[in-house]
Formats: structure tokens, sequence, C-alpha cells
């Protein structure tokens, strides 16, 4: 068994967050990738529930998966498929409650002038990729669509280096990363890896087992608050949430939350076309599995990975029947 992104997971402090309040970790800065929890906080829906939530923001440096298997927090975000499969495998202390995800945003871009058409046409060029990154979604990428090590380049979180790299390919979110390469100037084509097979949930809420198992009614009226949250980033009146995240990432602007929030529509990451909020959040066991059956077959994960151990979608409201 291979397990591809952390071997030292539980080495960190084992002391749990003791509060009824959630301390919630986000995987990267306030952004609309996360809008839907602000939304939940700035519309009073935490505290509508009863929570206390402190919203932590993330960063190149944070690792919310290790963290929550370490107990240093109540809940994290988990950015996708592969992180949680770890979790499993490594028989973490965590529970996961949600994706916000239904399609995990990740792409891969080019620019237009390079001629590439496809995923399989990037087999050979440099690809510029995160250290995180080499233990997720590239491995798919390798099995699939038969890439090489050989063709990673660094990624240290700037688009720099991919806009003067005319034949290079350059990671990144359908929701961020071609509308800051067309303001630098650049003329980007994204191929969405969710349309090309990778059919991973994403955005996913983990608490700590322990919070799980002693305080269920309390995990259930969070996830029902972010489940509602998200559902009105996107079809209600955002205005709090974007000063928020405005307000705690200086880096952030306007013109990229609107964008971000319109492309999330626009590929249905969170939810279909008039899907009502229940809907939002859910995960499925099947899709798991097929999920786990791919990623099996490609030698990535044993076949027989306990899913039902650590993923779990008890505390969700059930969509409208």
């Amino acid at each position: 068994m291979r397990v591809l992104l952390f071997s030292a997971l539980l080495a960190l402090c084992s002391t749990a967050v003791q509060a009824a309040d959630i301390d919630f970790l986000m995987d990267w800065r306030p952004q609309a990738e996360q809008g839907g929890f602000y939304q939940a906080k700035e519309a009073g829906l935490y505290e509508a529930a009863g929570i206390d939530v402190k919203l932590r923001a993330g960063g190149p440096q944070s690792d919310p998966a290790r963290l929550i298997a370490a107990g240093a927090v109540d809940a994290a975000m988990i950015s996708n498929a592969f992180q949680a499969l770890n979790l499993v495998a490594l028989k973490a202390d965590v529970m996961i409650v949600m994706a916000a995800f239904q399609k995990d945003p990740q792409i891969l871009m080019v620019h237009e002038a390079s001629g590439a058409q496809s995923l399989e046409d990037l087999r050979g060029r440099p690809i510029f990729v995160g250290d995180a990154s080499v233990g997720t979604f590239w491995q798919w990428l390798k099995v699939r669509f038969g890439y090489e090590d050989a063709q990673i380049r660094k990624y240290t979180y700037s688009l720099a280096p991919w806009l003067i790299t005319p034949e290079a390919a350059q990671q990144g979110y359908v929701t961020s990363e071609p509308f800051t390469a067309a303001a630098g100037g650049a003329s980007p084509r994204p191929f969405l890896l969710a349309d090309n097979g990778y059919t991973g949930y994403a955005a996913m809420v983990a608490v700590r087992g322990e919070l799980a198992r002693e305080k269920p009614a309390l995990v259930k009226a969070f996830v029902s608050a972010n489940q509602r949250g998200w559902h009105g980033y996107l079809t209600g009146d955002s205005a709090k949430a974007d000063a928020r995240i405005l307000r705690d990432n200086r880096e952030m602007t306007q013109a990229l939350l609107t964008h971000a929030k319109q492309a999330l529509q626009d590929n249905a990451i969170v939810f279909g076309k008039g899907e009502a909020w229940q809907n939002v959040g859910w995960m499925t066991g099947k899709r798991w599995l097929d999920l786990l059956a791919q990623v099996s077959d490609m030698g990535l994960y044993d076949a027989d990975l306990p899913l039902q151990t650590i993923i779990t979608s008890r505390f969700l409201t059930p969509p409208p029947k």
C-alpha cells in the first residue's frame, strides 16, 4: 500500500481542542473557494445554530489534513480526495462529514499558442506542480496519461515562470489561475481534470473523531450551517462574506471573487442549477467506492481500504426527495 502525502501524520501534538466551539482551519488564504464557510459565519448561520466557529486561514505552509489528524484543530478543509484516502489509510481519528465541491476544480492550463488540445498532449512537456500536488493528483496523472516526474517544474505559487515558458503547463484551479493568467497578459487554455476522469470530491470538511463521537448534535448543526452557507454564497447576497474575505486576504480582489463565484457555478463545482441547499455537501458511498476502485486499479491504494471508518454522510441534511 502506498500512502501518498505524508507518513508521519500522527507524530504531531495529540492534545485535542477542549471547547464546545469549533476551530476550523481553511486549506488556503481566504478566497471564494471557501466562500460558503465565510457566508455561514458572516450571515450568522453558525451563531443561529449555537456554535462559535473560528475560521482560521491556511496557506502554503499549512497542512490541514495533518493538523486535524493530530487533533490540533476541531475541523479542517481537506482539499482533495487523495488527502481523504490518505487519512483512511493512516487510520486517523477523524471523520469526513461533507464535500463542499462535487467536482474538483483542479486544472492544468496551457498557453493557447502552445498547440495543446488535451491532457494527452501534455506528455513530455514541462509542468509547474506544487509540492503538495506531487503526492495527490499528480500520481493520478502519471498513471492516467503517462506523465513522468521528469516533467515536474517546481510551482512556488507565482505564475511568473509559466508566463515566460510558452510550452509549459501550469497547475491551478479553474476558479483562479486562468483569471490571473489573463490579467498577466496570457491567453490560457484550462483543462479541468474532473472533465477528464478525475472523479473525486473536493473541499471536504473533516472533524476530530472525538468531536463526532461525543458531540454529534454539534457536528450536525455545524454541517447544516455549512450546507446553507454554500448555497447562500452562490445564490444569495454574499456581500458580507466577500467583505470578510477581502479584509482577511489583502491580495484578494473583488474582481477575482466575482470571477471565481461564476466559475463555481458555470462548472457545477458546488451544485447544479436550481438545486436545493440540502444537496450541497452531499457524498455517496457508491461514488467513493468507484473512486477507490479506480485508484486501486492504478496501484495507488489498497482495494479494501475501509472508507466507512472515516467518511460518512450521517451528519448531512439529506437532499429533498
